[in-house]
């Protein structure tokens, strides 16, 4: 996490192993189906339902909505030592934009949490509020234009190489 200490398979894994759910089940289904989520194509519960169901399993409502709940707290953790490197370059001049992959369910929880930082953005992106995600080229443009800085100008920051590739062209 950059803004947030990724935890998630923290709050998660301890649920899947109640369950006797491998671990290795969610990580390849993350692969396929988060970034549809991110960009709100799916909401976090369709896509916990829809890797289940491809392994053949099939949890009552109440689970699946305990799953959510833990991988949406997960990400309310700040990252202090980014929220302390933003206001020090809003302090010295700088622009701050943010640009997350988020669906909307957690949006309220991000503003919430994650207030101060916010209020040092002068550009913010969600992917679920726009319906596109990191790293589709387009996620980045529309950053660029809100903060309306040349691609030149910007430094971009991420713990997804994949998210930096996208970046970077």
């Amino acid at each position: 996490g950059v803004i947030t200490k990724l935890t998630m398979p923290d709050f998660v894994r301890p649920i899947m192993e109640e369950l006797g759910v491998p671990w290795s089940l969610l990580e390849e289904g993350f692969g396929k189906y988060r970034r549809l989520m991110d960009g709100d194509l799916m909401t976090m519960g369709e896509m916990y339902v829809r890797i289940f169901a491809e392994a053949g399993l099939a949890f009552p409502d109440e689970v699946v909505e305990r799953i959510v709940d833990r991988d949406q707290a997960s990400y309310t953790l700040r990252n202090e030592e980014t929220v302390r490197f933003m206001k020090e370059l809003k302090e010295r001049g700088f622009r701050i934009g943010i640009l997350t992959n988020m669906c909307r369910s957690f949006v309220p929880r991000f503003r919430e949490n994650f207030a101060d930082a916010i209020a040092l953005a002068d550009a913010l992106v969600i992917s679920g509020d726009e319906r596109m995600h990191k790293p589709e080229k387009r996620i980045y443009e529309l950053l660029r234009e809100r903060i309306g800085l040349e691609a030149g100008e910007l430094c971009f920051f991420d713990d997804v190489e994949m998210n930096c590739d996208g970046a970077r062209k």
